[in-house]
């Protein structure tokens, strides 16, 4: 992997003046960046007299870099957008730089999350998502390779989930063939059963549900409150339906296998008999 070469603050600029901690890009002293200096001087010198900062405590930055880093962006990408050199981004995250000049300051606060261009590597859980999605409705490694342009072994491989990230352009494209093929049935009926005995998720759960590019969601926890609520709401209708019979809540208790609470039982059966169900308290977390 080769590393493209960092471009030269121009003449005129405080940042040529200056050079670099490192000594790799030495000092400038000629006219235009001894000029360019003086007059940054000045500038910061209005800036105190106006009452602002000069530098920023990093500590007020890195919940920010932190932030957008969670959503997936890498330094390289956050300092891009930010038009600062990554070694800026890198310093700031490891606590190399205690305090940061106030317009970088404000550059890097102004990136927003989820800014992925043609360079950039994102999660590649959306992707592997929506190929899990395509298997549950039959749709093969070649059908998925032929739209999306990526190779039959790529399409594995994020099936597999053996990539954890992704360029943006190889996520973009196969985002797009995902949306040309999630109406659609194939006939490859390995994949759809394998997707099945996995538990992925078809297209249909994911427009349902949403959260299909997002690290952070689980759709394993959203099963388990469908099928909690799917249970109480069968369970409810046992009680109503023996109590109906002229079952006491205790009796109805002993049938039930004492599975629920006493206290609930009585308190659906008394919300079935009144008609009006009862405000339950929210506990706190």
């Amino acid at each position: 992997m080769t590393t493209a070469a960092k471009s030269i603050p121009p003449h005129g600029t405080d940042a040529r003046y200056k050079g670099n901690r490192t000594g790799t890009r030495p000092p400038c002293r000629c006219t235009r960046c001894t000029r360019g200096h003086r007059q940054a001087d000045v500038q910061r010198e209005l800036r105190r007299l106006r009452g602002e900062r000069n530098l920023v405590p990093c500590t007020e930055i890195l919940p920010h870099i932190q932030m957008l880093r969670a959503s997936g962006m890498s330094q390289t990408m956050i300092a891009r957008e930010a038009g600062v050199a990554q070694a800026v981004i890198s310093y700031i995250t490891t606590g190399r730089n205690k305090t940061c000049q106030t317009e970088i300051a404000r550059r890097i606060l102004a990136v927003q999350p989820h800014r992925f261009d043609g360079n950039a590597e994102r999660p590649a859980i959306g992707s592997i998502r929506r190929i899990r999605a395509l298997y549950s409705l039959g749709h093969s490694r070649a059908d998925i390779s032929a739209l999306s342009g990526l190779s039959v072994a790529s399409i594995s491989l994020l099936a597999e989930a053996r990539w954890n990230v992704i360029d943006n352009l190889a996520a973009t494209a196969l985002a797009a063939a995902y949306d040309e093929l999630k109406n659609s049935r194939g006939n490859n009926w390995k994949n759809e059963r394998r997707a099945t005995a996995e538990g992925w998720r078809d297209p249909l759960w994911w427009e349902d549900f949403g959260g299909i590019d997002d690290p952070d969601f689980d759709p394993a926890a959203v099963d388990r409150e469908l099928r909690r609520t799917e249970l109480a709401a069968v369970r409810r209708e046992e009680i109503t339906h023996l109590a109906a019979f002229g079952c006491t809540a205790e009796e109805i208790h002993q049938r039930l296998n004492e599975e629920i609470a006493l206290s609930t039982v009585r308190q659906i059966v008394q919300e079935w008999r009144t008609g009006q169900k009862r405000e339950r308290k929210q506990v706190a977390a």
